[in-house]
């Protein structure tokens, strides 16, 4: 319990309330008790990723399981040239600046002013109305110069109070560029993956192409020969028309791939192609590891972090609107020199001063404290549902990106073995043509099913690479090495 909640429980009185308070100091208000992730979600929130899931590697750096120099690279020149985190950062020192603003406040201020002026009074006024004398100068050069001085002391922590709600929103701020840096590594990740991905279904789809073109020229040898129906030449035409059909979209994405990674760091198109060179083998997938969702997984995400420092800023803010209920007190004092002779100015005679403590109370003010405080309450309660919402959301994204990779990961395993038969089926079908027991379309068809089913495989991989990332995302993996 506060020193002022005991002082307010007591039997003193206000008096020795004030007395007490005067000597030791106190803020009003609620103290913040810090809430984890694990409070404020389901008991029931563990779930694992089974064998075949992602490894995590070390926060920071959480791309580097990928195994790829050129997505490294990108990466890290995101992170130091984003606009995004740029703006973020300007954000993180406009908060720091606000810090030292609000705790200012704190501190004796010193103000100097000085000033000269034409004074002119009237002779009808009551300035002059008991001057035994006629004619009395009314017009006259004031010299004046000096210093002004105040400090609050802060007895009920309306000061206190302010400071800490702006280092709590100065801490959200400074979460939110972690955020950015987050989602600026992940998304530079996911578009060089997809572009990996990419070059590689363009291949296989050229590869494709490539086959029916040949199925279409022997088609084509055996129709002159009458081997063959119009139907058969038709329908080889087809799968070469569907084999062209799939290059353009490859490539438009291929193309958007690189084009989404210009903003994120800067650098023109030919740089960023150059970088990545070109895919010759598949992207390497992080190694299988099995964890658990828990509270601590979940305060590695920003987003939570920061809706934890906003639920801080507004109960210290609901302090803030409490501690206008009570006095105020200030020091005050000034002392300069006040002359209408200029040659006067600097004696003895033209010197002042002054000193005294200062109140403000507050008595009526229709209502405006306390509504100022159902204000705050009404916004900490707000901040504390926005709170549990980030937890339950990121509870959510980490079981969506947990499913999705047992998903796909499940595809691709099926795949690969299918790809694995298939490549055995054609080994067979070649001995066969070899000695003449089959003809070579065979081995052609044989080899359309295997690119097909590549396609198929290297999507779902493209598919896993992206749940990988979302996962990493999703676990807060944290891209920002500079600003734990």
């Amino acid at each position: 319990m506060s020193l002022c909640t005991r002082l307010k429980q007591s039997k003193l009185g206000l008096p020795a309330c004030l007395t007490a308070a005067l000597l030791a100091g106190c803020a009003v208000g609620p103290d913040y008790q810090r809430i984890t992730p694990g409070q404020a979600a389901p008991e029931q929130f563990r779930a694992t990723v089974p064998a075949a899931g992602p490894h995590l590697v070390e926060p920071y750096v959480w791309w580097s399981g990928f195994q790829d120099g050129g997505l490294d690279t990108l990466v890290q020149r995101a992170l130091l040239h984003s606009p995004d985190i740029a703006s973020a950062d300007a954000s993180i020192a406009q908060a720091r600046a606000g810090i030292t603003q609000t705790a200012s406040a704190r501190d004796v201020q010193v103000n100097g002013a000085g000033r000269v002026g034409r004074d002119q009074f009237s002779r009808d006024s009551e300035n002059f109305a008991n001057i035994p004398f006629s004619n009395p100068a009314t017009g006259f050069t004031d010299y004046r110069g000096g210093l002004d001085a105040s400090w609050e002391i802060d007895l009920f922590g309306h000061i206190a109070r302010n400071v800490e709600s702006a280092r709590a929103k100065a801490g959200a701020v400074e979460l939110q560029r972690q955020d950015v840096a987050l989602r600026v590594s992940a998304e530079t990740a996911r578009n060089v993956l997809d572009y990996r991905h990419l070059q590689l279904r363009l291949a296989n789809a050229s590869a494709i192409l490539k086959d029916n073109r040949e199925v279409l020229r022997l088609v084509q040898l055996q129709r002159r020969a009458g081997v063959v129906s119009d139907m058969d030449v038709k329908q080889a035409e087809i799968g070469v028309s569907n084999a062209q059909s799939m290059l353009p979209s490859l490539e438009a994405a291929l193309q958007t791939s690189i084009t989404a990674m210009i903003p994120l760091t800067g650098l023109p198109q030919e740089d960023i192609a150059s970088e990545l060179g070109h895919t010759e083998d598949q992207a390497v997938l992080p190694e299988a590891a099995s964890f658990a969702v828990s509270s601590q997984v979940l305060e590695r995400r920003p987003d939570v972090r920061i809706a934890e420092r906003q639920l801080a800023a507004a109960t210290a803010d609901i302090g803030a609107a409490m501690a206008d209920q009570y006095p105020r007190f200030t020091l005050v004092g000034g002392a300069g020199w006040d002359s209408i002779h200029p040659g006067q100015f600097g004696q003895q005679a033209s010197r002042y001063w002054n000193f005294g403590p200062q109140l403000y109370l507050p008595i009526l003010n229709g209502n405006h404290v306390q509504a100022a405080i159902k204000q705050a309450e009404a916004a900490h309660d707000a901040a504390l549902a926005n709170y549990r919402k980030a937890v339950l959301a990121a509870l959510a994204d980490v079981e969506s990106a947990m499913l999705r990779c047992q998903g796909d990961h499940g595809r691709l395993t099926k795949l690969d073995a299918a790809v694995k038969l298939q490549n055995d089926q054609i080994m067979l079908t070649q001995q066969r043509v070899d000695v003449g027991e089959a003809p070579q379309f065979d081995v052609l068809n044989a080899q359309i099913q295997r690119s097909n089913l590549v396609e198929q495989q290297l999507a779902t991989r493209q598919a896993l690479a992206e749940d990988l990332v979302l996962l990493y995302k999703a676990l807060g993996g944290r891209g920002d090495v500079a600003m734990d």
